[in-house]
């Protein structure tokens, strides 16, 4: 069997900053990819973050705990993988047109609106107070001023204009000085941010990523419409695939809306839309190396050990469902392989309906499990 951990790479070098309201409460926080610059981020990135903020292994988790800011492309704002964030917990970062805004601005409307429906939060920099960003006034949740390229007196005058935008909270962002935070305190912008409000907090997350081939199986099966019985047996097969899903139910707290208690019903639980989505993101993020012979290994061993696993279960609690004790096994012999204990990998791979005995049979199961070589 493979070692602990071959099936982890590093997510991208990713930080949050903390996002404060004016007695000091963290409301939320803005997450960005720390190789790229905010003008040099592409849809390939967006893609791999927002992989990153699903699937992680968590050290902490990056969704659930406020508000969650993105940065975005007008490309990447018109993808599929968007469907799969949680809305009502993100705001997306609405980047500025430029030269372009006179022209662009009306046409890009409706784009936003449906962002807007489909529960977003829309935040946008201060050049949306320009007059040619009048189409997009209404659509502002959030409105960001940027007190590193303004000075004091320029700071003000935004905020009063910002004022204008009925609904907005306006956040004074990149406050870098004591005194810049003096000023936006004074002039009381809704929410701060930056260096002199708290720093970013670098995040040792990791992932899984499947390989070229686990996409395109996926792929294929998804083309061919395959039936529930069918994609089952592609994930049992694929363990890379299988961990990405259930973090992802996870991280979306998936069973609030859809409750699912075996790997049937989890697949079920997603429409066919939001599993091609989450092909097109493995797809931005599969890994491009050739596997490691190790995980070839454990994939072929996987689809037994697990099932013996879930025998063995089934003998200790007859009176469990089999489809329920099938999931649990699956998903603990994933984390076990990872060199996770018995309640990280219930906690972060299990539904909250099963996590909790997973955890208080933590000695049973860990007696249960096979030894790794």
């Amino acid at each position: 069997m493979a070692a602990a951990m071959v099936f982890t790479s590093p997510a991208p070098p990713i930080a949050w900053q903390p996002i404060k309201d004016a007695d000091g409460a963290v409301i939320g926080h803005e997450i960005f990819n720390r190789s790229r610059t905010a003008s040099s981020h592409t849809l390939e990135s967006d893609l791999a973050l927002t992989h990153a903020v699903l699937s992680h292994i968590e050290p902490a988790p990056l969704l659930g705990d406020g508000l969650l800011f993105l940065n975005t492309t007008f490309e990447s704002l018109r993808g599929s993988h968007l469907n799969l964030l949680p809305a009502s917990q993100v705001v997306l970062e609405i980047p500025s047109l430029g030269h372009a805004a006179s022209s662009e601005a009306l046409a890009r409307r409706p784009a936003l609106e449906a962002l807007r429906a489909k529960g977003f939060a829309l935040a946008f920099d201060h050049s949306v107070l320009d007059s040619a960003y009048a189409p997009w006034h209404d659509l502002v949740n959030y409105l960001k001023i940027d007190f590193s390229v303004l000075s004091a007196e320029r700071a003000v005058l935004m905020l009063q204009w910002a004022r204008r935008i009925s609904g907005a909270t306006l956040i004074a962002d990149k406050i870098e000085s004591a005194a810049q935070l003096q000023l936006a305190q004074e002039n009381k912008a809704h929410l701060l941010q930056g260096y002199a409000v708290s720093r970013p907090e670098p995040i040792p997350a990791r992932v899984v990523l499947p390989s070229t081939a686990d996409v395109a199986a996926l792929a294929q099966a998804l083309n061919n419409k395959a039936d529930t019985a069918t994609l089952v047996e592609l994930l049992q097969h694929r363990p890379a695939l299988l961990f990405n899903l259930l973090r992802m139910a996870q991280s979306q707290n998936l069973e609030a809306r859809a409750p699912y208690l075996s790997l049937p019903e989890l697949v079920q639980a997603y429409p066919a839309e939001h599993l091609k989505a989450w092909e097109t993101m493995l797809q931005a993020v599969a890994a491009k190396i050739p596997q490691l012979p190790q995980i070839q290994h454990c994939e072929k061993l996987y689809p037994r050990l697990s099932a013996e696993l879930a025998a063995k279960a089934q003998a200790q609690w007859p009176q469990v469902p089999a489809g329920n004790l099938q999931l649990v096994a699956g998903a603990l012999l994933l984390g076990h392989i990872l060199g996770m204990g018995v309640a990280q990998s219930a906690n972060q791979l299990l539904p909250g309906a099963l996590a909790p005995s997973a955890c208080l049979l933590a000695q049973e199961w860990q007696a249960l499990l096979p030894v790794l070589a």
